[in-house]
């Protein structure tokens, strides 16, 4: 398998560049770190208010384990805040991809998420702020943020899914894809038709 860092670099190739986090994103955050900071128990508790209140992603965790999760998540939010947004903050994205399929955490709950951080950020964050451009650089940087995460944490799912795949089945990558290509197209076909 790739690296964390290649694999965080060729899903970040395949974003649109307007999409992605830009290099003056990181400054907009660190601007308002203490506001962000502030932000880290709303985030933390409602997070995992959200997962524990529904059937599927409650099934994700052990008994007892919420505590530990919310350290965790407590970890990465003050380390997106505070920075640097690089290179090695993007391979752990990737690892956290990997995290994910051990974990049976599916790339639609991993998206919803990272869905409720950037909507937190807007509301919470944004109304604080009287200055309507910095209200918008702040509300824009978080969403290009939270759209890169979600393509390298759901790129390194993939990948990984894929890579163990081309392991267990032995087959040359080009030929797994055509493979795969093949079933889809006839389940398209099939989803297509009438009835």
């Amino acid at each position: 398998m790739d690296s964390m860092r290649e694999i965080a670099r060729r899903a970040m190739e395949q974003m649109p560049p307007g999409c992605q986090l830009q290099p003056t994103d990181g400054e907009v955050i660190g601007r308002h770190r203490d506001l962000l900071l502030g932000l880290e128990r709303v985030l933390v508790t409602g997070f995992y208010d959200t997962l524990f209140a529904h059937g599927p992603t409650e099934e994700v965790f052990a008994q007892d384990e919420r505590p530990m999760r919310e350290q965790t998540l407590g970890a990465w939010w003050r380390r997106t805040v505070a920075g640097p947004l690089d290179e090695d903050y993007f391979a752990w994205m990737a690892l956290v991809g990997l995290v994910h399929v051990i974990r049976e955490v599916s790339n639609p709950m991993m998206l919803a998420m990272t869905e409720y951080v950037r909507t937190l950020v807007a509301d919470q964050a944004g109304p604080v702020l009287v200055d309507p451009q910095e209200r918008a650089l702040l509300v824009d940087a978080f969403g290009r943020l939270a759209s890169t995460v979600g393509a390298v944490i759901t790129f390194a799912y993939d990948h990984a899914v894929a890579s163990a795949l081309f392991e267990v089945a032995g087959m040359p990558a080009p030929l797994l894809r055509r493979l795969r290509n093949a079933e889809v197209a006839e389940a398209l076909r099939q989803a297509r038709e009438p009835g």
